[in-house]
């Protein structure tokens, strides 16, 4: 795991991001430092009190959530219950476009999203792109600014992890029976509809700023967008703060909806989680640590406990063996919350 570290380090000091070691409304600034990876701006997160503020995440559905999306969903609970506004979009439209996904599969796919997060306690908003006109509103009134052959170009040198990525798609990642392939335009419709989720809760709902939590490696969508605003009139304000990644199962650099074996998925009986959580277990470090990345990312536990568990980690015996198959247990009975 030692590449993925060194890619966090990476990323802050290519792009110029903050650690995001401050507290955001009462979650504490340990506890989201376990959680968290970097951000754009650590102001617009102690502001998170002070002006009104839209923290969004999001999955593209690709298929059943592993734990790294499950992670996504954990950062918005923490948050929502932390008093503070969020939203889980499920972007059903963006598979359609980009990818041809069959929209009745992509739609049925995200009530079984919606479902899943009522079912693990988030209180939060949930939207999906085919139900939000106003969004798509949004989306044509951003249209004559935005060029088909446009885009951002990011002169940084892949690190070890991207690479080791990059391999891994190219030679692993699965395709989908109902898919008729990406369009070049396709795929601008659907950078367009995602530019008008960025811009839209500060553009017309009237919200000060809005924090896109993403995996940091997804950072760059941050970049991209700010990139095509400033080709509009719009003023919008919109920040980036990113989760750590989920190391994946069988050597994969991350877990992966796509990439089969991957990943912990919360269509698998909870006997084989239990098992693949047991298997995880490989006596690393907290940092290094699969077992224990998945615990700060999805779990109940609070900064105190997690700090615990990191103790109990690094010293191994009992302690972290009981540990462990407690959070086995956890994620058995989340997976059971799928729908079937």
């Amino acid at each position: 795991m030692s590449a993925l570290l060194d890619h966090y380090e990476a990323v802050r000091e290519e792009f110029d991001y903050d650690r995001p070691d401050v507290d955001i409304g009462s979650l504490s600034a340990s506890l989201v430092d376990r959680a968290f990876v970097a951000t754009t701006d650590t102001d617009a997160l102690r502001e998170a009190d002070d002006r009104d503020t839209l923290f969004v995440a999001s999955a593209g559905l690709t298929g059943t959530p592993h734990v790294g999306t499950v992670a996504q969903m954990y950062a918005v609970k923490r948050l929502h219950e932390a008093g503070l506004d969020t939203q889980f979009l499920l972007a059903d439209y963006e598979k359609y476009a980009s990818d041809g996904r069959d929209l009745d599969v992509v739609r049925s796919l995200a009530d079984d999203y919606r479902t899943f997060l009522d079912r693990i306690g988030y209180g939060g908003e949930v939207r999906t792109q085919y139900d939000d006109r106003d969004v798509m509103q949004t989306a044509f009134r951003l249209a004559p600014y935005f060029e088909f052959e446009d885009g951002p170009t990011f002169d940084v040198e892949p690190t070890e992890w991207v690479e080791q990525l990059r391999t891994v798609y190219d030679d692993d990642q699965l395709t989908h029976d109902d898919a008729t392939g990406a369009t070049r335009f396709g795929g601008r419709v659907a950078s367009l509809l995602c530019l008008a989720d960025f811009l839209h809760p500060t553009v017309e709902d009237d919200y000060d700023q809005t924090v896109f939590v993403l995996g940091v490696d997804e950072h760059a969508l941050v970049l991209a967008n700010e990139y095509y605003t400033e080709k509009t009139p719009f003023e919008p304000a919109f920040e980036g703060l990113f989760t750590r990644m989920v190391p994946g199962l069988n050597s994969y650099p991350k877990m992966a909806k796509t990439i089969p074996g991957s990943g912990i998925t919360m269509d698998m009986s909870p006997e084989r989680v239990r098992r693949l959580v047991h298997e995880a277990d490989d006596g690393a470090t907290p940092a290094e640590s699969t077992v224990y990345q998945m615990l700060c990312l999805v779990s109940e536990h609070d900064d105190q406990r997690l700090g615990e568990l990191a103790d109990a980690c690094r010293a191994g015996g009992e302690e972290w063996d009981a540990a462990v198959a407690a959070y086995a247990d956890f994620l058995a009975d989340l997976a059971a919350a799928w729908p079937e």
